[in-house]
């Protein structure tokens, strides 16, 4: 954006106004030529003639009548007053239309003010807008009024429709200057902000009137018209105006004035002013005093400065009152008893005239305000004086034609021009509204600007302050007149921080066009950069171009090419080249164009050698036009009709000769290809992909051009391929690192950290059709190689898209042509070894979690790599035959290049050995085998199968993954050790264990003929994964495995006991005794030891059972929840003192199958359980003991126990320890709390059952004999209710007696594991209880 004069408005009736104004001017008849009167008619520079002043002053001519008047533009633009002697115009804008030019605002006459009673000339005159207070438009503008001062002295102020609100005589002597001075927050702490005011100077005075003050009057008065309009009611009393009124003293003649509000100074110059005056010694204020400062121009000094202490003066309040209501009411009565004017002239006292001369009011003398320092300047007197927005500078003219700069804090003069006679000045404050400066959230950067007008040359200048240069000149009318209002919007203050003001510094000619100066910020920056800052402009026209455009037209192509070819800066044509080419619209074509044009340019002439940009431009240019050229190929290729050479062959003998293999294998893997794809359990939406792409989209892929700030060697350019690994949201796609490799700078790289949905679309863009058969492989090669990009970047591409999904409906015939023709390229190149080439496809292959996608990419990269490494070595050996068959005839190939094939094909013979075993388990672990009954489920989210993952998760990872399934799927533990213990014995010696891969497939199809392999059930999937990993999934380590994820899931949802408890079913199925010891050792150490303290020390600090809130705060769990987890810990102790370690042999693990035996990572399961050393009895009794004593208190909520009080301090002291510590048992402890402790528990138990409902009381025989799963199952009798609900209810009796017996033999079992305790005491208390409760019978078999 460059400076411009933009045409804001057209005033249609200047015409009428010059009539009104200058009444005697001769009619248009004698037009004057625009400019014909300026140069010939001057006067000297020096010396002004009397006559050429009498001539000046005489009349106004037909073009230059403007001059002559008073005119103010309200800072809205809504208002505008122009006044010649003793009339003034009042005009307001309206919206009309102009036919296309301009904007569509003009101004209409509205009001005529001819005060007949003043008998004096209008000498000052002001539009000051005012704030609206109300609710739903705070801040904005509500209203505009018109002050003026006369030579007589009197301020008089109007509304905008003409009608008079206030009249004052402040002094005596004619008006001068009225200024204004609105709220404006400064930038910057530390300095306080501008307070409102009105400023009116007259020949030895200023005053000074409050702007709060002036706002709250002007609303009354406004107000009182208004209702004495409306409904003839008496006017009140206005509020008074307060004033400061100073006497200017020292200063011969003043002309004008700025006032430029309250100041104080520095403690720098504080302290050279104390001792300039007073010496060294002087003493000094700790803090200066606000003044109010006040500039002047004139005559002797040029320039005066007046500071004026606060408080030194105080506020007058004057008469007005008084005099408004006289006023206003004269005023009211003549304009109801006059007839009427269509300009309502009785307000002004054209119809009446008062009866009785009104009497003057008195004037308060002004307070003496002496002058501090100024500017003398004998031979010149100021003119006029005009304030910046900032309040820090100040513009000066004078009668020698000169423009002068003033630093207001350092009272000095800093910049000068000359030649500008009668010259008019105002300011322009521009905000910094870039992008990058909105970023940075904090104030935004302003930059002043200061414009001369000088109406004898006809030009308009813009210059940067404070030294900088003329930014921009324009030619304009000589009769024009340059208004700057210096203020803003009355009464907003500093609750609103938008700025309303539309008109900074605009230009009326006498022909009513308004113009205002738009500057734009960047020409504030010094001369140095301003070549950069057109070039920033017109990348700024280039952006807002392509912003405002659609779609592509040739049109657009011009306006952007010639925008490019004006910029300077090569690197700010590359920066717009990159805006074209992110442009969606426009086509590949336009694009080509518009590069081939810049690259053509270039072209044209030499580039020098220090020239850096423009040879990165050059370089840049190359590579986007090669890319265009792809782009457009390759779509040209889709155009084509299919082919028929590009049809794949899916029967087994080609794919056999394809890849290098028998018929038989071939049908094998397609079974496992088919079993893999065909057990996906849930059926997805599947979207085609999309194959095309964007030209954008398509560029965001690539780099090959760096950037001016790189050290590089433009000549030749050395291009970085960096391969560092990326985050999971981003994909490398090159896993080999080629570092300082020097290209032609025709040559491109693929981008390695696109994101993964970029490389998807990329892939699909070049290689999808290839392999979907639409077009053979050998034409998209012709196009990939006349790109310039690398055919690594292409082969690591393709292996990415291909394995990107699981899902192909296509075969490997067409990868297999794309990866040779790929590998042929490179092997032309040689711009990378072929063990690095086939290392990086191997690698791609390990990590992929796309099993069928990885197999079938390793089987063709199995053949492509036997196949070319097989030419290389024949083409190689007949060489060598050839020219040393006469030397040498008997010598042998090197022994080094053999070792290296033979290295290569078993590398890749171990990768697809090892992706069929993970499609096997990929198979498995994706059904939902039928099971007859569920146990709870773990939630485990889906398994991801990969070659890396398996190898680095050491040799338990498969045992891990299946127990992982096991749990994710729900198979009960049961059903697990069923499956495992089949009759094929899998537990055999280490000599029998090594089959051949025939013999295992025998072994297969037996059992398959057996049971049924081909049923989805869990017995099936399980005897197939021990089959095929006979080491991996033996018995013990998957229930091991299966016990221990089924309990870090229940440590991360405590509440959900059960997985515990189906933990501890995996536990009990263990065969081995020390592998079950030592598996339920680490689930008491890791998992159940830590809650087990905490409740037990919480009960003992409570002495009951504790409350739920209680429970969750503390231990993390429910009071349900922690009474099943005590159950469950009362089994797991039971378990550990029931494991028969001392029969058991220690088992041999750590044996795995053949293709992962160099797998690495952590130590399996088993091993750590193996290397668990024993638990002693003793401290494990004692704590089955106190689970037992918790459990009992949790049931049946007892009440004043204290757990822990119930064994010696000895005892108390080896609880919650290892279990593998010594312990040794206090006898006779605590007889009569333990004791106590029994008698509650029986009690409770005893109580807790209902009463019998039939006559005859349980047996023990019923008892015994009862099957608690018969519980809940129906009655076969539907016809007598009321016998199948008494079946049901003695049926629940029986349980509860179950319960009952079970805790009262767990009290006298407790009673002979603690000696000293009388037993027989305790069965007759049982007894007792029983009888008690009408359970006699038992009671009886109980004696």
């Amino acid at each position: 954006m460059t400076c411009r004069l933009s045409t804001v408005a057209v005033c249609q009736c200047m015409t009428k106004v010059k009539v009104q104004l200058f009444p005697d001017i001769v009619d248009a008849n004698d037009d004057v030529p625009l400019g014909t009167e300026g140069w010939d008619n001057w006067p000297g520079w020096g010396e002004e003639t009397d006559e050429a002043s009498k001539n000046a002053s005489k009349k106004a001519s037909q073009n230059d009548w403007l001059h002559a008047c008073l005119v103010s533009l309200s800072p809205c633009g809504d208002l505008m007053a122009i006044s010649r002697n003793d009339r003034a115009m009042l005009l307001k804008a309206k919206y009309e239309d102009q036919g296309g030019n301009g904007s569509g605002v003009g101004y209409e006459i509205i009001k005529e003010l001819y005060d007949a009673e003043e008998k004096a000339k209008i000498s000052s005159i002001m539009c000051l807008p005012l704030a609206s207070h109300n609710k739903t438009s705070y801040g904005a503008q509500d209203w505009t009024c018109v002050i003026i001062g006369f030579t007589s002295g009197y301020v008089k102020i109007y509304t905008e429709t003409g009608v008079l609100l206030l009249s004052q005589l402040l002094h005596e002597d004619p008006v001068l200057k009225l200024k204004c001075r609105t709220h404006e927050t400064h930038r910057y702490v530390g300095i306080a902000d501008q307070v409102e005011e009105l400023t009116i100077l007259y020949p030895k005075a200023l005053v000074v009137v409050d702007g709060f003050s002036l706002y709250q009057t002007l609303r009354a008065c406004r107000n009182q018209v208004a209702r004495a309009a409306a409904g003839g009611s008496e006017l009140m009393t206005p509020p008074p105006l307060a004033y400061k009124k100073w006497g200017l003293q020292e200063q011969d003649i003043v002309y004008d004035f700025v006032s430029c509000g309250v100041t104080s100074t520095n403690a720098f110059d504080q302290l050279c002013s104390s001792s300039l005056l007073g010496g060294y010694g002087a003493s000094t204020k700790t803090s200066t005093s606000a003044t109010y400062l006040y500039v002047t121009t004139g005559v002797g000094p040029y320039t005066g400065f007046f500071y004026a202490a606060e408080g030194s003066s105080q506020p007058m309040l004057s008469e007005v009152a008084l005099n408004m209501a006289s006023k206003l009411k004269t005023a009211f009565i003549n304009q109801m008893s006059s007839t009427g004017s269509k300009y309502l002239g009785g307000w002004l006292g054209q119809s009446v005239k008062p009866n009785k001369e009104e009497t003057r009011p008195k004037i308060e003398p002004p307070t003496p305000l002496h002058i501090k320092f100024g500017l003398p300047d004998l031979r010149r007197h100021g003119e006029t004086l005009s304030l910046s927005p900032n309040g820090n500078l100040a513009a000066t003219t004078d009668d020698f034609g000169r423009v002068i700069l003033i630093d207001i804090g350092r009272g000095i003069v800093v910049r000068v021009w000359k030649g500008y006679r009668d010259a008019q000045v105002g300011w322009i404050k521009v905000k910094d509204s870039s992008e990058s400066q909105r970023k940075l959230k904090k104030a935004a950067r302003v930059a002043i600007f200061l414009v001369i007008y000088a109406p004898k040359r006809g030009i308009l200048e813009v210059w940067a302050l404070q030294q900088g240069p003329k930014v921009a000149a324009f030619n304009v009318s000589k009769n024009a007149k340059l208004l700057y209002p210096g203020y803003g919007v009355l009464g907003l203050g500093s609750t609103v921080s938008e700025e309303i003001i539309t008109h900074q510094c605009s230009l009326i000619d006498a022909d009513g066009a308004i113009r205002t100066l738009i500057v734009p910020f960047h020409l504030a920056l010094s001369d140095k950069n301003s070549r950069r800052a057109r070039d920033l402009q017109l990348l700024n026209e280039l952006k807002g171009l392509l912003k405002e455009h659609k779609c592509d037209s040739c049109e657009l192509q011009q306006d952007v090419l010639s925008k490019l070819r004006a910029v300077k800066a090569a690197s700010i044509v590359q920066q717009g080249l990159e805006r074209v080419l992110s442009t969606r619209y426009l086509e590949p074509a336009t694009m080509q164009e518009i590069v081939g044009c810049i690259l053509a340019q270039i072209n044209s002439h030499e580039i020098q050698p220090g020239a850096v940009e423009e040879k990165i431009l050059h370089h840049f240019c190359q590579l986007y036009q090669q890319l265009l050229h792809t782009y457009r190929d390759v779509c040209a290729l889709k155009g084509e009709p299919p082919s028929l050479e590009a049809a794949s062959t899916g029967d087994s003998m080609s794919l056999a000769v394809l890849l290098n293999t028998t018929e038989a294998d071939v049908e094998n893997i397609e079974q496992s290809l088919s079993e893999y794809r065909a057990s996906s359990v849930r059926d997805r939406v599947r979207f085609a992909d999309a194959t095309d792409m964007e030209v954008g989209k398509f560029f965001a892929c690539f780099h090959g051009n760096p950037s001016s700030q790189d050290s590089v060697n433009v000549e030749r350019l050395t291009i970085r391929l960096n391969g560092e690994l990326q985050d999971d949201k981003r994909l490398s796609l090159g896993m080999w690192s080629i570092e300082d490799i020097s290209l032609p700078m025709h040559c491109l790289l693929l981008l390695l950290a696109i994101s993964k949905l970029y490389c998807d679309i990329i892939g699909a863009f070049l290689f999808g059709p290839v392999l979907a058969g639409n077009y053979s492989s050998s034409k998209l090669l012709v196009v990939l190689k006349a790109s310039g990009i690398l055919p690594e970047n292409f082969f690591s591409l393709l292996l990415h898209y291909w394995l990107s999904k699981d899902d192909w409906q296509v075969g490997a015939t067409n990868l297999y042509s794309m990866v040779k023709d790929l590998s042929i390229w490179q092997g032309e190149n040689k711009t990378n070894d072929s063990a690095t080439w086939w290392q990086t496809m191997r690698t791609r292959c390990s990590v992929s979690t796309c099993i069928s996608s990885a197999s079938i990419a390793a089987l063709v990269g199995q053949s492509v790599s036997a196949l070319l490494n097989c030419n290389g070595h024949s083409s190689e050996q007949s060489e060598c035959e050839k020219s040393d068959a006469a030397e040498k005839p008997s010598e042998k190939i090197s022994e080094s290049e053999w070792l290296d094939l033979s290295s290569d094909a078993e590398q890749w013979r171990y990768l697809v050995r090892q992706l069929q075993d993970l499609l096997l388990l990929g198979s498995v672990f994706k059904s939902q085998p039928v099971m007859e009954e569920s146990a709870e489920k773990t939630g485990f989210g889906d398994i991801l199968l990969s070659v890396d993952s398996m190898l680095f998760g050491g040799r338990g990872a498969i045992t891990d993954l299946v127990a992982r399934w096991i749990g994710k799927v729900g198979i009960t533990a049961k059903a697990v050790s069923m499956a495992l213990r089949s009759d094929i014995d899998l537990s055999i010696d280490s000599d029998e264990a090594m089959h051949t891969d025939e013999s295992l497939d025998e072994l297969a199809g037996k059992s398959a003929a057996d049971d049924d392999m081909h049923v989805n059930t869990c017995k099936a999937q399980l005897r197939k994964l021990v089959m095929h990993f006979p080491h991996s999934v033996s018995h013990d380590s998957v229930l091991s495995n299966c016990c221990w994820e089924y309990a870090v899931c229940w440590n991360k949802d405590p509440e959900m006991v059960g997985l515990l408890q189906q933990s501890l079913q995996f536990l009990k199925l263990i065969k081995n005794g020390i592998l079950q010891h030592g598996v339920a050792a680490m689930l008491w150490h890791t998992f159940v030891l830590q809650k087990f303290e905490a409740t037990a020390r919480l009960m003992e600090k409570v002495k009951k059972s504790p409350k739920a809130s209680l429970c969750r705060k503390e231990i993390g769990m429910t009071d349900t929840a922690l009474r099943d987890m005590m159950a469950q810990c009362c089994s797991l102790l039971d378990i550990i003192m029931q494991a028969d370690v001392e029969a058991e042999e220690i088992p041999v693990y750590g044996v795995i199958e053949e293709p992962w035996m160099s797998c690495q990572g952590p130590v399996p399961l088993v091993e750590l359980v193996i290397d668990q050393r024993l638990c002693y009895y003793a401290p494990v009794s004692l704590h089955y003991q106190l689970a037992v004593v918790l459990h009992a208190i949790l049931t049946y909520t007892l009440k004043s126990v204290k757990p822990l009080s119930l064994y010696h301090a000895k005892e108390a002291s080896c609880f919650f320890k290892d279990l593998q510590s010594l312990l040794v048992l206090v006898t006779n402890v605590n007889i009569g709390a333990r004791t106590e402790f029994l008698k509650k528990l029986i009690t409770a138990a005893v109580t807790a059952l209902p009463l019998p409902v039939s006559s005859t009381s349980v047996g023990s025989e019923q008892v015994e004999s009862y099957d608690v799963t018969d519980v809940g199952t129906p009655s076969t009798s539907t016809t007598d209710n009321t016998s199948a609900l008494t079946n049901a209810a003695a049926k629940q009796e029986i349980l509860n007696v179950v319960e009952m017996s079970h805790w009262c033999s767990k009290a006298i079992e407790l009673g002979l594991e603690w000696q000293g305790i009388n037993v027989d005491s305790l069965r007759m208390h049982y007894v007792c209880e029983l009888y008690s409760s009408g359970y006699d019978k038992l009671a009886e078999e109980v004696l």
